[in-house]
This record gives structure tokens, sequence and C-alpha cells, in this order.
């Protein structure tokens, strides 16, 4: 008989993750969800009873339990990182929500506790560069030329705290958020940037404003550029400006914009992330634009992707190929983003 996995969801602050989850796993074979904790006790018996699951409103308690394998980590920012440094010490394989910590010094103590553990851990930030590693091959091999600067949006709506609440609740205060629009949407976007150039940041400009939620404590709107080590140049916006129809909305939040656009010595790619055909191509020596429509290898046939990714590296004792540390570069720009925009000047990620 085949093994199957005990799976948990460790906080309910990103619940459109931990939904997503508990809706994708009674049709894969490989895995069963078993429990969810959140400190919200509506909320979390609300998913218990939703999904037929046991019920905590204690993440420890929930790590206590010996007979749960991978835990789907998902509470808001301030709790990420005891609740990783928690798995890690209990054994406990990781799906790591994002961003992944408040502080720099928590984020290198979480890569510490989860490589002293030796369990696997993979980000939630993580899907959106392996959705695309079939464009980071292309680009790699030639298709457009050398890469000279590349240009990343991801404008949003702000997630609910709660399915049709109305408000964004805990996404928009500082006790428990590293900053606003930028940090939370472009942590993917400095991920997959990093991914296509195939070079690391080595500098970092930002400007920052609220410009559509002007009573926000955190901004709606950053806009940063990138040095890459091998001389690309980069911009990244990153918002909260979509509002339509309302202010908040539940992801996937299906009106929003996802774009990235490289630009190469020979020609071009225009990646329209949430728009068919997605990929527009200019390529070299070619007498103008294709459009394709990828199929991507990621997230592939499997509804739970990352968890799927996931066992797999499991299964074969093998690495991710992007982990903690990769999220640990990212949350290293994202905050040298922020001090750069502070400052009015380039900063080197922190």
């Amino acid at each position: 008989m085949t093994h199957k996995w005990r799976v948990a969801v460790l906080g309910l602050g990103h619940w459109y993750s931990g939904y997503g989850l508990a809706r994708a796993l009674p049709e894969y074979a490989k895995a069963e969800l078993v429990a969810v904790a959140d400190l919200d006790e509506a909320h979390v018996n609300e998913f218990a009873s939703t999904f037929g699951v046991d019920a905590y409103t204690s993440y420890e308690a929930l790590l206590e339990r010996k007979d749960i394998d991978i835990v789907h980590i998902a509470p808001p920012v301030c709790d990420i990182p005891r609740c990783v440094i928690g798995a890690a010490q209990a054994g406990k394989h990781m799906i790591m929500g994002k961003p992944m910590a408040m502080t720099v010094a928590e984020a290198d103590a979480m890569v510490a506790a989860v490589e002293a553990s030796g369990v696997k851990c993979v980000c939630f930030q993580h899907g959106y560069s392996l959705r695309e590693s079939a464009l980071a091959r292309r680009l790699k091999a030639g298709e457009i030329g050398d890469i000279v600067v590349m240009h990343n949006t991801g404008r949003w709506s702000i997630a609910e705290d709660w399915y049709h609440s109305g408000q964004p609740g805990w996404f928009t205060d500082p006790r428990c958020v590293p900053g606003g629009a930028f940090i939370d949407e472009g942590i993917y976007g400095i991920e997959l940037l990093t991914a296509l150039a195939g070079s690391d940041i080595v500098q970092v400009e930002g400007r920052v404003a609220n410009l559509v939620h002007k009573e926000l404590a955190v901004e709606d709107w950053g806009l940063a550029t990138y040095t890459f080590a091998n001389g690309i140049i980069a911009t990244q916006e990153a918002s909260w400006t979509i509002n339509s129809p309302r202010k908040t909305g539940p992801s996937p939040k299906a009106n929003s914009v996802r774009r990235t656009e490289i630009v190469g010595t020979r020609g071009e790619i225009v990646d329209d992330g949430l728009r068919m055909p997605a990929f527009g191509i200019l390529a070299k020596g070619a007498e103008g634009w294709v459009f394709e429509r990828p199929g991507g290898e990621f997230p592939g046939a499997t509804p739970p992707a990352l968890l799927d990714y996931l066992l797999n590296c499991v299964v074969q004792d093998i690495q991710p190929s992007l982990g903690i540390r990769d999220a640990r570069k990212a949350f290293g720009v994202a905050m040298a983003f922020y001090e750069a925009a502070r400052t009015g000047s380039a900063v080197a990620p922190l």
C-alpha cells in the first residue's frame, strides 16, 4: 500500500492558501489533511468543520503530534518565524509562507534552524519562479540574445484577512508585517527576476507611496530599480492600487495585472501571467512577434503543486532547487528596498 503523507495547516492568516490546499487534497493520492492550528478560535473551528480535521488554537500543540509529516505554514507574518523554527525542531517538512519574517535577524535564525534540522523546506513564493523555469531555460539558451533590461509589474487589490470580511486586517498592520504592498506582492517578482537574470542583485533603489489607500499605515505602491552583478538592470512595481469592483477581494484576485518584460540584445519576451496568450516573443532574426500560450511545467497536473514538489524532494532525499536560502535572499532585497526608499539612496541587499 502506498504511504500517505499526513499534512497540517499551521496558521490561517493567509487563509486562502490553506483553503486552496484543503480543497485540492481529497483528489491527491499521496497525502491527506489531518489538522489545522490558528490562534483565532472561530476561524480554526470553521476551517476544521469544513474539512473534517482536528483543530488546535496553539501552533505548538499541533507540532507535538508525531503523526504529522508536513506543515503548510500560513499565519500572519509575525508568527511565521516561530512556526518555521518550531516545525524544524519538531522534524516536520514544510511549505513556508511569505514574506518569511519581520526582520533580517529572524530570517537568519529560521535558515539556521531549518538547515540544522535536515527537514525539507519550500516556500510559497517559489511557485512563481518554478512555474517560469521553462522561460528561464529559453533565456539561458539565448533566444533573445543577452538580457539587458527587465521589468516586472504586479498590481493587485488588498487581500481580505478572512473570506468576505471586507477588511485587510493584519495585512496592513505594522505589528504583523514588515511592509505593505511591495513586500507582500513583490517578493514573488524579486525571486523571479533573480532567477531569470541568472545573477544576484547587488544594488537596490526604491520609492514608496500611498496612492489609492491613503489611510493605510503601510505603503500601497512601491517601485524598485535593481542592478545585478552581471550588469542587467531591472525595475519592479508592486502595488495594491487595483480596487475594482471593491477595495478588498479574496485571492486569487482575478482583476490583477501581472506582467514581466525581458529585453535582450536580439529580441524581447513579454509574459502576461494572467492573460491569454501569455507569451509574446520577438526572437532574434524573427520578422515579427509570435504569440504562445505556454503549458508550463509547474504547477503541472497535480493540484497541490508545491506539496507535490516538496514530497518529491522528500522521497528522493534531494534539496529543492529553490529553498529557504533563496527566500532569505529575496527577503534581504525587499528589506534593502525599504531602506533605500527611506534614505533616498542606493542600498546593497541586507
